[in-house]
C-alpha cells in the first residue's frame, strides 16, 4: 500500500518524494516486507527524507530532553545502519535518501562501520561488497548546530551530498539555516549549491512515462 501511495503521489500529484520514519512499527528499514516500497522509490526517482519520530527509548533518556538530542540522532543512525548492512542501498543503488540531523552519528562512525565489516561475519551477512559504496549514496541535511561539525560533514561526505535543512518549526531546528551555511569556511560555489543547487538536481523527476 505504501508503494502504491508513493507512486500516486509522484505520478498523479506531482510530488518529488516522501518523508518516512526511521522504523515501521518497530521494524528496521531493512525488513524484507519493505522491498516493494524501495523498488517503487528507485523506479520513480523519488526523494526519501528519513526523520525520526521518537518513542523507542526508555528511562535512560527520560531526563534533560535526551530523548530528543541524543535519542533522535541515534535512531537515525540505526536506520542508516540497517539500510547499509541490510543491503538495501546495494540492491537499489539509485535510491535517493537523505538523513535528518546531519545523519545522526553516521558521518563520525563510518570508519567503525567499515571496521565492523572487516572483522565481524555478522556485518557481511547481507553486504557482499562492504559498506563504503552504500554510505556514499546517502544524503545529509545541514542540521548539526555546529560550524566545525557541518564543515566536517561537507569534507567527509562531499558537498554534493549535503542539502539545506531547517527542521522548521521545531525548537531544535536552525531557523537561521542559510546564514549558517554562508558562514562555513568552504568555497562560495559549494555554499550556493548546498543552498539549493544540489537539491534542484536531486529532486528532479523522471519523465511522465511512469504516470
Amino acid at each position: 500500500m505504501a508503494a502504491l501511495e508513493l507512486r500516486r503521489a509522484v505520478t498523479k500529484l506531482g510530488l518529488r518524494g516522501a518523508m518516512i520514519g526511521t522504523n515501521i512499527n518497530g521494524r528496521n528499514l531493512d525488513d524484507p516486507g519493505l522491498e516493494s516500497f524501495w523498488a517503487a522509490a528507485e523506479e520513480l526517482g523519488a526523494f526519501l527524507f528519513i526523520h525520526p519520530h521518537g518513542g523507542i527509548f526508555g528511562e535512560r533518556l527520560s531526563a534533560y530532553y535526551m530523548k530528543n538530542f541524543v535519542g533522535l540522532p541515534f535512531d537515525t543512525t540505526i536506520a542508516a545502519a540497517s539500510l547499509v548492512f541490510g543491503g538495501v542501498l546495494e540492491r537499489h543503488p539509485a535510491l535517493k535518501m537523505c538523513l535528518s540531523h546531519g545523519g545522526g552519528f553516521v558521518p563520525y562512525q563510518a570508519g567503525r562501520f567499515q571496521h565492523a565489516y572487516d572483522v565481524r561475519p555478522e556485518a557481511k551477512a547481507h553486504l557482499p561488497n562492504g559498506p563504503g559504496a552504500s554510505i556514499g549514496r546517502l544524503f545529509y541535511d545541514t542540521i548539526l548546530h555546529s560550524k566545525p561539525a557541518l564543515e566536517y560533514l561537507v569534507l567527509t561526505a562531499g558537498a554534493a551530498k549535503v542539502l539545506l535543512g531547517s527542521d522548521y518549526p521545531f525548537d531544535m531546528g536552525n531557523l537561521d539555516c542559510v546564514a549558517r551555511v554562508r558562514a562555513l569556511s568552504i568555497d562560495e560555489s559549494a555554499k550556493n549549491l548546498i543552498l539549493g543547487g544540489y537539491a534542484a538536481r536531486v529532486l528532479a523527476t523522471k519523465s511522465a512515462a511512469h504516470a
